[in-house]
């Protein structure tokens, strides 16, 4: 028990700490604020399940669950017994003979990742290795069989195959069991971590034909296993990597069953704030980290939560870079641009209609199917279900909470860039170089409406690259310069006119504003108008345009010097014409 740092004076002077980043559940039963979650190892013993898949969003207690379940069911020297009393699952008596019975194998793929497959096998060799030394005793038993005292040593000496590796968990789960007497728990978390990041970097095939394997060899038939429990994101059909589990029952964010075992329930969430001295804080907390729904339950997310109170109650996007978000970012990518539009309106509205698969299919085939593209996302948190889903998979979705909606358009939507395409239209150049602001702006807003998706309005990069790709027509009359630096500063975009083109100069300031879906359009206009005008002022206020302005006075002078009738185009507009550009929600303002 310690003072946590920065509390607030109505809370008590010592508070049990927060488990930030703890997944040692010993530790945190003993010293810090938590939920009990045991009522996950009574399901397991009372449904006497063989092999469990529970799939969940990142960072919902997933390997939390699994080091609980490590220390109910792992036989020790010392008793862990006192760690379960007063939880729910010591308070049936049936289950107590059940706790510290079994050997346990647990085995975490969190770290098996690589530039190319033969670097993914030397991770997932380094996470073997590890649970072989700890089981080191049942290898040094005199009934020990050569051929896994081989494959120990191989293991330990560095100078096993990946065929080894595909047999190992078999190997390892039937010497343990030997050993002990007593079938093994087994415990696999993140086991499809290194298979999505396979499928993201051109060897998915090989990752796919190793766990399936991998995983068979031990799990199958519960000839050598008490208890699996496997660990990950994606429910993926078993005529993939799980194909050789005959007996596997999965527990997705769909079914009722273990609902309320991963995340934090409603009464869960008020413990917490009431425990730190905030149960007001209800409504934001539910506002921006609830609305997660498993198996028809409301749920919160415990990491962003832990987190929210930790940080003196401050609403923000924790969940954001918890993960590498590759898969989805890709998946998304590639959707159809009609299918993405789906998306778009769920950003812009709220909610709206989707197809999704009753599971992922196969590896490989994510990217390839719209139905289960859209699941992916469910599976991975982006989106929760409202309505359905139906027969044929239909369904209404929404992002469940703010916090999530904007992890999604800060992050996957902002790495889809679009890359501007297109023809720069004569009416749209001759507004700009005009100076007729509004037309020029009415047209540059009809483009980005018609051509952009919201999926292409994620910052101030996109719009620049649109434009420059607009004004690309206009190279043979002016050089373009992007970022150079101007006055006290850099300017965004610079049109300076070629020798001999009587053109005036333009000088663009950029900035993008971030408007939440289902911003009033009043509020939306006056945000842009302000962000118009201040682009506008960091023009004059950095000097932007003086410089170009000097080398046009001395041209103009030129030319009215060689022909003194000549009447420039100059005579009617600043030699320098300076536009504030703000985008946002597929609108523009402009100030000049």
């Amino acid at each position: 028990m310690y003072a946590m740092q920065n509390a607030p004076q109505s809370i008590p002077a010592k508070l049990p700490p927060l488990p930030i980043g703890n997944s040692d559940w010993s530790d945190v039963r003993a010293r810090y604020w938590s939920a009990d979650k045991t009522q996950l190892i009574s399901g397991l013993i009372d449904k006497q399940a063989t092999v469990a898949l529970f799939t969940r969003p990142r960072r919902f207690g997933k390997t939390f669950a699994l080091e609980m379940l490590h220390t109910f069911f792992e036989k020790t020297e010392k008793s862990n017994a006192h760690l379960f009393e007063g939880t729910k699952v010591w308070a049936d008596p049936v289950h107590r003979p059940e706790q510290g019975r079994y050997p346990v194998i647990h085995i975490t793929f969190k770290d098996a990742r690589g530039d190319g497959w033969d670097s993914v096998v030397r991770n997932i060799a380094v996470a073997v290795r590890t649970e072989f030394y700890r089981h080191r005793k049942s290898f040094d038993d005199v009934n020990c069989p050569e051929n896994a005292r081989s494959l120990f040593r191989d293991l330990l000496d560095r100078t096993s195959i990946p065929t080894d590796l595909e047999t190992s968990l078999g190997v390892l789960a039937a010497t343990v069991h030997a050993h002990h007497g007593e079938k093994p728990v087994i415990l696999i978390d993140e086991y499809d971590s290194p298979i999505n990041h396979a499928s993201t970097h051109g060897f998915g095939e090989e990752a796919l034909q190793f766990f399936r394997n991998f995983l068979s060899g031990a799990l199958k038939d519960g000839k050598h296993c008490r208890l699996g429990v496997i660990t990950g994101i994606l429910r993926v059909a078993k005529e993939g990597v799980l194909s050789g589990l005959n007996n596997l029952e999965v527990w997705s964010v769909f079914e009722d069953d273990y609902s309320d075992c991963f995340g934090l329930t409603e009464d869960e969430v008020k413990d917490l704030l009431a425990t730190y001295g905030h149960p007001e804080k209800l409504d934001e907390a539910k506002d921006w980290y609830d609305g997660y729904v498993f198996g028809g339950r409301e749920i919160y997310n415990p990491w962003s939560l832990v987190n929210y109170v930790r940080q003196d109650f401050t609403p923000k996007p924790y969940w954001a870079n918890t993960s590498s978000n590759d898969l989805v970012r890709t998946t998304v990518a590639n959707l159809p641009r009609q299918e993405r539009a789906k998306i778009e309106n769920i950003i812009e509205n709220g909610k709206g209609s989707l197809t999704i698969a009753p599971d992922l299919g196969p590896y490989g085939t994510v990217m390839n199917r719209v139905d289960a593209a859209f699941a992916l996302l469910v599976h991975t948190g982006y989106l929760k279900v409202l309505e359905g889903p139906t027969a044929t998979g239909a369904c209404t979705a929404a992002f469940p909470n703010r916090e999530v909606e904007k992890v999604f358009i800060d992050d996957i939507v902002a790495s889809m860039n679009a890359k501007p395409a297109g023809s720069f239209s004569r009416g749209l150049g001759e507004a700009l170089l005009s100076g007729d602001a509004e037309v020029f702006r009415a047209a540059l807003e009809d483009f980005v409406r018609a051509s952009a998706s919201f999926f292409d309005m994620a910052g101030e990069d996109f719009f620049h690259g649109l434009m420059l790709g607009l004004l690309a027509i206009t190279r043979e009359d002016f050089e373009i310069a992007s970022n150079r630096e101007d006055g006290d500063g850099r300017s965004d975009i610079r049109l300076r006119p070629r020798p001999g083109r009587a053109f005036p100069g333009v000088v663009l300031e950029l900035k993008h504003v971030k408007i939440p879906s289902r911003t009033p359009a009043a509020t939306i206009r006056a945000k842009l108008d302000a962000a118009a005008r201040k682009a506008l002022r960091q023009i004059g206020g950095k000097g932007y345009a003086e410089e170009m302005e000097r080398e046009l006075a001395e041209r103009d002078q030129l030319l009215v010097t060689r022909h003194s009738s000549l009447v420039t185009a100059q005579d009617a507009l600043p030699r320098v014409l300076r536009y504030g550009l703000a985008f946002g929600a597929k609108r523009v303002a402009l100030a000049k």
